[in-house]
């Protein structure tokens, strides 16, 4: 709060005070207000404001034009309560006349020209709402500028395209309220959401200024009619009593898209309004004309409460603790509830990716953002050296790929940076990534396998760099490295609509999803050629996001078919744990990696219109495909490759693994007919299994090994 607390403590001293105090009567209680004047601009703020800014405060920021033509300046606010605190005197020139709107224009400025913001967390967070763009870019540059605030100081809690576009062109992305990734983040921003408006009930507020009351909250402050009844009374006047200068309660005062300030969850749009706020009117009316006796206030608000209990669209939202009452209002609170409401959402990659601190680009040059740590200056310095002759930076902006839900932001291993220069019309992205071993020579152990598999034909990415070392407080150097980032999406993000007919969008293009199939055979084959393992979860790291599936619009065919696959991760290869030359190492290996390839074919088939013995035929073709492919670049340059001895420690025994790689690739070519024949096997053991959606393997598998000896992990 000490941004907050310096910006107040600098307007009363250098501004020059307005002469006289203002003083209202809001939600049920007097308040008084103060002004001062730094140029142009106005400064507001309501007596005692500052001993609760830990409780969400409002803030209100509008051009003066907007008030009254032709004056320049700004008008600041910030009180407690809702934003209608300060809105309601400040439009009908109660506040040092400065405005001088007719009413009937008020409601149009209310929601069109003033930018509601609340303090959260010690920041400004802004909601635009219903205002133009243009609007919160300006005034987001004089809070920046003539204010004086600091970019971390001041936050867009709206993430629409048109604030994304501009923030990114600006390298400002991280401004951008990001959204919570797990559950446990999504239950921080809801415990940060809670704020009080007058009385002792909480709500969740939300980025478009939304009052939201839980069942539990209202189930919770019910109990008051007994313990407490006059807090109880003053709770009710809050949500169903019309206070001076409203022309409506707070449950039935239009907010955004449909929504009131105050609204019920968890009921359809209408309901509310329909079934329970007249209910809460008739108590409230009851008990202010006295009709009702104490048991009888008890007894009614019980009544309503059961009312509210069965029109919640579902039984979880009841409970405050439940895995949809936590997602299904954060999607309330963030504003992705009205981009995506009857839609549904698939998480796409870019969703696992949170933007940080790092530099605006001013005539190529990189002035960095407050809060951009040494991870980001290194690898925004390492974009610089890409950068051919006249080349110059436009924008970039530093992302952290999320992996683990327990690691903090800042603190995980993968970032993205993504970033466009004036020599490219289109965004370039590099991967960066740390290493995952501080051995000696790791680096060079890893880029030696990139080399010997991208020479064999293994589509991994290209371009790959070690970073310079840097310490991590007081533990050895760790290397980084990047990468470009692979064209296309993992399979869990491919758009649905790829799969669609053109003309009709319920019929599945059935050749679309078998070549999928193919690509998904082509992926395994290079899979198992790289021997990649990885022992902590037994797993040959298939399926799981690490293929990278690219597509394209073929104009015979005149839609959108699969192109090609790459693995996009060195992670695991080499690392097949037994590199002994005999048949029943293979016999091992095959089976362990079919048995994986099947289980992730069978989830793919489950998700289509196709039977699983059509997308194995096409599965194991692509397999026979990119094996022969290898396996010829392998015959065509054996004497490169059995030459190719890298300078590296003993320990990483790389010179063994490799020849066993090459040994097992022939073998793999030579004995496609037995490999069919145990994938087929493997087909109609999956098929078998009883079908939970689970996606892990079942017990009955055969799958597990245990080799004495530990393999290289990555």
């Amino acid at each position: 709060m000490n941004a907050i607390r310096q910006f107040i403590g600098r307007v009363r001293k250098d501004g020059v005070k307005r002469p006289g105090r203002v003083e209202t009567m809001a939600m049920g209680r007097a308040r008084q207000f103060c002004a001062w004047d730094i140029g142009d601009d106005t400064f507001i703020f309501e007596n005692g404001v500052t001993g609760h800014l830990k409780e969400r405060p409002s803030v209100l920021v509008v051009s003066k034009r907007d008030l009254w033509s032709k004056r320049p300046g700004r008008v600041f606010t910030m009180t407690t309560g809702n934003h209608s605190v300060a809105a309601f005197p400040l439009l009908d020139g109660r506040f040092w006349k400065l405005s001088r709107l007719p009413s009937a224009r008020r409601g149009d400025v209310l929601m069109h020209s003033i930018l509601c913001a609340n303090v959260v967390n010690g920041a400004i967070e802004v909601s635009q709402r219903d205002v133009p763009a243009k609007k919160l870019y300006d005034a987001d540059d004089w809070l920046l500028g003539t204010v004086g605030f600091a970019m971390n100081d001041i936050v867009m809690g709206d993430r629409n395209d048109a604030v994304l576009e501009h923030y990114r062109a600006l390298g400002q992305e991280w401004r951008v309220k990001p959204l919570a990734w797990t559950e446990t983040e999504m239950k921080v921003a809801l415990a940060a959401s809670r704020k009080r408006i007058a009385t002792k009930l909480n709500y969740y507020h939300s980025a478009r200024g939304v009052h939201f009351l839980s069942y539990s909250e209202l189930s919770r402050f019910a109990a008051l009619a007994e313990s407490d009844p006059a807090e109880f009374v003053k709770g009710m006047k809050e949500l169903v009593s019309i206070y001076e200068g409203q022309p409506c309660s707070f449950c039935r005062m239009p907010k955004y898209r449909g929504h009131h300030e105050i609204e019920l969850f968890g009921l359809r749009r209408g309901v509310a309004q329909e079934r329970l706020i007249p209910a809460l009117e008739q108590l409230m009316e009851s008990v202010v004309l006295g009709r009702l006796g104490h048991l009888g206030i008890i007894q009614k608000t019980q009544e309503i409460l059961s009312l509210y209990e069965s029109l919640l669209t579902r039984p979880e939202f009841a409970d405050e603790t439940s895995k949809a009452f936590v997602e299904t209002l954060y999607m309330y609170i963030t504003g992705e509830i009205y981009s995506v409401a009857g839609e549904g959402s698939t998480p796409a990659f870019d969703d696992r990716r949170t933007a940080l601190p790092g530099a605006t680009y001013v005539g190529g040059r990189a002035v960095l953002h407050p809060g951009a740590d040494d991870r980001s200056e290194v690898l925004l310095s390492n974009l610089r050296g890409l950068m051919s002759k006249d080349e110059v930076v436009v924008y970039a902006n530093v992302y952290e790929i999320r992996e683990d839900e327990r690691t903090p932001i800042g603190k995980g291993k993968t970032r993205e940076i993504v970033y466009k220069t004036n020599r490219c019309p289109l965004e370039k992205s590099l991967i960066e990534k740390r290493l995952s071993s501080a051995k000696r020579e790791y680096g060079s152990y890893m880029l030696a396998r990139i080399g010997a598999l991208r020479s064999l034909g293994v589509a991994l990415s290209s371009n790959y760099l070690l970073l310079r070392r840097r310490p991590q407080s007081g533990r050895r150097p760790v290397d980084f490295y990047i990468r470009e980032r692979c064209e296309g999406e993992p399979m869990d993000s491919i758009p649905a609509s790829y799969f669609c007919n053109a003309d009709d969008a319920s019929v599945e293009e059935k050749d679309v999803v078998l070549g999928l199939a193919t690509l998904m055979g082509d992926a395994a084959a290079q899979n198992m050629a790289m021997k990649k393992f990885d022992p902590k979860t037994n797993s040959p790291l298939y399926g799981v996001g690490k293929e990278i599936y690219e597509f394209e619009y073929d104009i015979i065919r005149q839609r959108v078919v699969p192109k090609r696959v790459a693995t996009c991760s060195i992670r695991g290869s080499f690392g097949w744990p037994d590199i002994s030359f005999t048949d029943e190492n293979l016999r091992s290996l095959a089976s362990f990696y079919f048995t994986h390839f099947a289980h992730a074919l069978k989830i793919y088939q489950k998700r289509h219109a196709v039977t699983m013995s059509e997308v194995a035929e096409r599965f194991m073709g692509g397999f026979e495909y990119r094996t022969h492919a290898l396996s010829w670049q392998l015959s065509v340059m054996r004497d490169k490759f059995e030459n190719f001895r890298p300078n590296l420690p003993a320990g990483y025994d790389f010179d063994h693994k490799w020849a066993f790689v090459m040994w097992s690739l022939e073998r793999q070519e030579r004995r496609m007919q037995w490999l069919r024949r145990i994938f087929m096997e493997k087909v109609a053991l999956v098929e078998s299994a009883p079908q939970s959606g689970a996606t892990e393997l079942p017990d009955d598998f055969d799958c597990e090994i245990s080799f004495d000896g530990g393999g290289e992990s990555l």
